[in-house]
């Protein structure tokens, strides 16, 4: 395993599920569209929001985001 200094990615979500966003994704204007690791598409305002802990409850995490940020340190 690797070692890192900072995060640069998080989890939000999104109505498809809870999937991770590169930090980029915080500074894009809100109409502009944005991706998560496995490739699913948002408008930014969807992942610049805090949302509430009900969609956290309800939305399961992406496993393919999660092997995805996983393998950067493998």
């Amino acid at each position: 395993m690797s070692e890192w200094t900072t995060v640069d990615w998080f989890w939000r979500p999104v109505g498809v599920g809870r999937h991770a966003f590169d930090v980029v994704a915080k500074r894009a204007e809100p109409h502009d569209p944005v991706s998560s690791f496995c490739g699913v598409e948002v408008e930014a305002w969807q992942v610049q929001r805090l949302a509430p802990e009900s969609e956290w409850i309800r939305e399961d995490t992406c496993m393919d985001c999660w092997r995805r940020i996983s393998a950067r340190w493998s």
